[in-house]
């Protein structure tokens, strides 16, 4: 049974500090939810709680087991222990990586618009970050490929970042696109650092495809890196509990030799009892949830294309975001977060964050209780019209 009924206002949390200086003030941003995490996940935290010593513990072969299980039954992706690699994010993965897999200077390619944090990952590791702009056709995000085979040929890139389901898109990158993605890398011999963090978050019109999934292949295994967390779709990012997977046998030697190195493995105590948890026993929960999301998703995706026209938004395949396209209004970005803000008292995710295709954007997170969804688009509504009679 999933439960809504949440309030965050006063536990300093990201999405919420935004209303400090504004009481009125309604955030729809941070990719967690305003949905309470399943209780099933607290009372298995409580009972280790109840013990009284929060002191080290080791992953059990019954975690792996639950990771392994989940991802062959939900994503058809056959691991072994020994193939996973324990990190406190995905980031911090995805780092380990790029610092590790690669040499300084090389170029990594991002399809843009992007998560913001892999620009930093990249810049900040000493690598040269390859902006990818994806290309919208009839409302929705496509990757022209043959661009892409010539930006890896003239870039000499040596890993691409592959986000699936997309952030901040939402689109679900099909099979044929997938394989299209690794026949290329493959050709020009670079890494796919697969980031699929959000693909839990599955509807009934689409399901994602691993990259490391046995429909890809072995070839596509051979080079592929893959993130994964269930962080997003079981809402406990704070947790600090991810994983990398690897099947090739010399990335993951040269993986495992740095995150002993670098102590990466040391993840949060509660973090493993959750994420085990949610696996042994989350699929029920998490087929509520995301029947939930799907209405709210349909619901804020009809009601702003039948009343706020001037606001186009993308249809999210995945993930509970939106991303919505304000560039009818002729704003710039300063002015539109402005403005949703000083109208609408709305807070959302600036799309110029997400890389310079962004701007004109905005993206909005419908993980939350459907009055509060209602109450979002009522405000849109309410900026719509009082910047149209400016």
């Amino acid at each position: 049974m999933i439960d809504t009924n949440v309030n965050r206002r006063q536990d300093h949390n990201v999405k919420w500090s935004v209303t400090k200086n504004d009481d009125q003030l309604l955030p729809m941003t941070i990719a967690d939810m305003d949905i309470a995490t399943p209780q099933f996940i607290r009372e298995a935290i409580q009972r280790v709680l109840d013990k009284k010593v929060l002191g080290y513990i080791m992953p059990s072969t019954g975690f792996y087991d639950a990771i392994i299980h989940w991802q062959k039954e939900r994503h058809d992706v056959s691991l072994k222990r020994e193939q996973l690699i324990m990190l406190p994010s995905i980031a911090v993965g995805l780092s380990l990586a790029i610092r590790h897999l690669t040499q300084v200077n090389d170029g990594i390619i991002v399809m843009s618009p992007c998560y913001p944090p892999y620009r930093q990952l990249v810049i900040n590791n000493q690598r040269q970050f390859v902006e990818f702009p994806l290309v919208q056709r009839e409302g929705q995000y496509v990757i022209d490929f043959d661009r892409l085979d010539q930006v890896m040929s003239d870039s000499q890139a040596k890993a691409i970042v592959v986000c699936n389901p997309h952030n901040p898109g939402g689109c679900v990158w099909t099979t044929t696109e997938l394989q299209r993605i690794q026949d290329i890398a493959n050709a020009h011999h670079v890494l796919v650092l697969a980031d699929e963090i959000h693909d839990d978050v599955a509807f009934s019109d689409n399901r994602p495809v691993s990259m490391l999934s046995d429909l890809m292949g072995e070839e596509a295994a051979n080079q592929t890196i893959l993130l994964k967390s269930a962080t997003k779709a079981f809402n406990l990012a704070g947790l600090k509990c991810a994983f990398l997977a690897v099947k090739n046998p010399q990335l993951l030697a040269t993986l495992k030799q740095a995150a002993a190195a670098e102590a990466t493995e040391e993840v949060n105590t509660l973090g493993l009892v959750a994420t085990r948890t949610a696996y042994e026993q989350g699929a029920q929960w998490l087929t509520e949830v995301n029947g939930y999301l799907e209405e709210n998703r349909n619901f804020a995706y009809e009601y702003l294309r039948e009343n706020i026209p001037m606001i186009r938004p993308m249809y999210p395949e995945g993930t509970y975001l939106m991303w919505l396209d304000f560039m009818a209004y002729g704003l710039t970005d300063d002015e539109l977060d402005a403005k949703l803000r000083e109208l609408g008292h709305l807070c959302l995710n600036p799309g110029i964050d997400y890389g310079k295709t962004g701007s004109g954007f905005m993206r909005l997170n419908f993980a939350v209780d459907r009055s509060v969804l209602e109450d979002a688009m009522h405000r849109l509504k309410t900026f719509d019209q009082a910047v149209r009679k400016k």
